[in-house]
């Protein structure tokens, strides 16, 4: 039968955990006694075993302490919600797992002409594809870098512009790589002729999770058009989907794929006669003045997303596309940032992967003073916007 409260010496003997770093996770405030004996001798209960098992589960997915703290104590998830979350979070870790194994098994079967090569790959998925994983959990900070966009100069919403250039019509099918929360396409709702069918599939169930989540504000208007769609966990490095598509879209996402040139095989493959092939991506230029600013007031900030998105950009990806497709149209969207307001600034850095956000918060006051002399003195802050559309057709 189930006791009611149990000793530190009893939860460790029960856990295998040793009493010494259960005491180590009370003194971080991670693992809090329910209640003390007269004799001042820690009382734990069943709960105390749920928290336990989360702290080592998010221990050995890398969260910092601090993060731990901070993840235990902001959720209200049952038991089965919270193993339910592990269970997603185990899931990207083994996908992860598998590209590490697989980059390292190209290294060590590689030609020696090739082993250079695939070794910088395999450094590569070490050092980003963890970090890029953390970050795409939740919507959270993509909603943080959304935000900032809002004070676009373009003569069109970026999801209109978009709309605009997939050239969709009625009855079509449509494949979304990597949909990220799909924001855009819930933008797009109210615009989109009728009779479609959406697959979106991304790496992070997280993410899809925020997608149906999104989209489920828009389900009058979808039901209306008789617009369908369906969602699927996929690892865009090792496509294995069926069927037949007239649009297939990868919306800034094509710098994290690895195997880029399997990927567009096997998109040309999917794609039906007629059939387009849509992928947004960044130019070299993208966020220039904001990246010189951050650089200016912290060197030591971590910003990652300038060597991720150099694999695939304006710059380089048509020659990579063109190894697969023979028709290449590239369209430039001219929209630039204009920012009269400090904070949405701010949360687009904290929003980085890696180190921003613990630097960048202890300050902020002094971070948010910066912007606002350059915004007092210019009016607003400028920031160049270096973003467009290939247009692959079959």
């Amino acid at each position: 039968m189930e006791k009611k409260h149990y000793t530190i010496g009893e939860i460790g003997r029960i856990s295998g955990v040793s009493p010494k770093t259960i005491r180590f996770y009370d003194e971080k405030g991670l693992l809090k006694p329910v209640g003390y004996s007269e004799s001042g001798y820690r009382y734990y209960d069943a709960s105390s075993f749920v928290t336990l098992q989360r702290i080592l589960l998010l221990r050995y997915l890398g969260m910092s302490l601090e993060q731990i703290k901070e993840t235990i104590c902001n959720s209200s998830l049952s038991l089965e919600e919270s193993l339910q979350e592990q269970k997603k979070l185990l899931n990207e870790k083994k996908r992860h797992l598998d590209r590490v194994i697989d980059a390292v098994d190209k290294v060590q079967n590689a030609d020696a002409g090739q082993i250079w090569e695939n070794l910088v790959e395999a450094i590569r998925i070490l050092e980003v594809s963890d970090m890029v994983i953390k970050q795409y959990r939740s919507d959270e900070n993509l909603n943080r870098r959304i935000n900032l966009h809002n004070y676009s100069t373009g003569k069109m919403p970026w999801a209109d512009w978009v709309l605009e250039n997939l050239e969709i019509s009625e009855g079509m099918e449509i494949l979304c790589l990597g949909c990220g929360n799909a924001s855009n396409l819930a933008a797009m709702a109210e615009k989109l002729p009728e009779n479609l069918t959406f697959l979106l599939t991304d790496y992070s169930e997280g993410m899809l999770e925020k997608a149906k989540e999104g989209l489920a504000a828009k389900k009058t208007v979808l039901e209306e058009k008789n617009i369908r769609i369906e969602y699927r966990v996929a690892d865009a490095n090792c496509l294995s989907l069926l069927g037949s598509y007239d649009r297939i879209t990868a919306n800034h996402m094509l710098y994290h794929v690895e195997k880029r040139q399997d990927l567009f095989r096997k998109v040309r493959q999917l794609l039906k006669s007629g059939g387009m092939f849509c992928a947004t991506t960044v130019g070299d230029s993208h966020m220039k003045e904001l990246h010189e600013l951050v650089e200016r007031f912290d060197s030591r900030i971590e910003m990652p997303f300038q060597n991720i998105t150099g694999s695939f950009r304006l710059e380089n990806g048509r020659e990579q596309l063109a190894k697969v497709f023979s028709e290449i149209e590239c369209v430039i969207c001219d929209s630039d940032l204009l920012v009269d307001t400090a904070e949405p600034v701010y949360e687009y850095v904290y929003s980085y992967p890696g180190n921003a956000g613990e630097l960048i918060k202890n300050r902020k006051e002094e971070f948010l003073g910066k912007l606002n002399e350059i915004i007092e003195r210019e009016g607003a802050f400028y920031i160049h916007k270096s973003t467009g559309m290939f247009k692959c057709r079959a």
